[in-house]
């Protein structure tokens, strides 16, 4: 059977004019913590919101464990649009935002229910726009970690801590904090503290509850003392060019799923926190509640240095403490 040329034209014509398929984008999430725990929880409870409300439209894939690098790393990584977003620490990002230096003085908030009500507040929002002018997006604050001390003698008064060779993290907000704690704040590489405790390098940690348990180290530090020091906040963040890259409707959809999953691991890890404490206790850990006020009027010390030629944190320090009353 012959066809006419005039139908082939018809039928290339009707090709041509067909609509492409939409093409996924493919949206890769890293963190650094073990897939069980609460920025995993975020990450895939995100995931399968996206994907289903797009209708294939976004497709997720999540690295966890450090698979994209150490959080400094996937930072980087994001600013330069290879990677699309992660769950990162308020305390990492402090070293690009200037602002964020006030996230990490020491007793900053009453209680953790405090900074969850001014984290997700406008203010809140506004601290997150930030993130735009050094090529990030803020999506959200996600789970606050309440940062205790875990040791291998007790700590039972601020007196217990005159010396304390104490593993902290690397950033003036928790050097300086416990400076003023009476302490030898020693930075070092998370992976390295457990044999460091073991082997008497450092006396103690601090460090959130869940984390105390999830990676043992109640096995080898058998206090812990619930000085509540810092609130750490954490932040789900995009890629400034990957955000700009979505269609407005992509973007509407990825920033609701992102608050639905947020608040999704808010309650899982205060689960996980609680269960860290019945936990450890069963295990034979003591558990401490010492009097926190001679604690909070010595670390508070270090606010002067931590905010010294900071004056956009030092603003926002002004503002939190209005909204506190203080």
């Amino acid at each position: 059977m012959k066809v006419s040329r005039s139908l082939l034209g018809v039928a290339a014509a009707a090709l041509i004019a067909a609509p492409a398929p939409a093409q996924t984008i493919e949206m890769t999430l890293a963190h650094v913590l073990s897939d069980q725990s609460p920025y995993q929880v975020i990450l895939n409870s995100f995931k399968e919101l996206v994907e289903e409300r797009s209708g294939g439209r976004i497709a997720v894939e999540i690295r966890c464990c450090g698979q994209a690098g150490n959080e400094t790393r996937a930072i980087q990584s994001m600013r330069t649009g290879i990677l699309a977003g992660a769950m990162v620490g308020g305390s990492t990002l402090e070293t690009i935002v200037p602002a964020y230096r006030v996230l990490s003085l020491p007793y900053l908030f009453d209680a953790k229910a405090q900074a969850y009500e001014i984290l997700q507040s406008p203010m809140g929002r506004e601290m997150l726009d930030l993130l735009d002018a050094y090529d990030l997006h803020g999506l959200g604050f996600g789970s606050i970690y309440e940062r205790s001390v875990a040791s291998v003698t007790p700590v039972t008064s601020v007196d217990d801590m005159q010396g304390l060779k104490i593993r902290v993290l690397p950033t003036p907000g928790f050097v300086e904090a416990y400076n003023a704690l009476g302490t030898q704040p020693t930075p070092m590489a998370y992976g390295e503290v457990f044999m460091a405790l073991q082997n008497r390098v450092v006396d103690a940690l601090e460090i959130s509850p869940d984390a105390f348990v999830a990676d043992r180290f109640h096995e080898v530090a058998r206090h812990y003392t619930l000085t509540k020091a810092h609130q750490s906040t954490t932040v789900f963040v995009l890629s400034k060019a990957f955000w700009e890259g979505l269609p407005a409707d992509l973007q509407a959809l990825v920033q609701a799923a992102a608050l639905e999953a947020i608040d999704i691991g808010i309650a899982a890890h205060d689960r996980l926190a609680a269960d860290g404490l019945v936990t450890a206790a069963a295990a034979g850990v003591t558990i401490h509640e010492p009097d926190l006020a001679p604690f909070a009027e010595r670390a508070r010390r270090s606010w002067e240095v931590i905010l010294k030629d900071q004056p956009e944190a030092a603003h926002y320090l002004a503002r939190f403490q209005d909204f506190m009353g203080r």
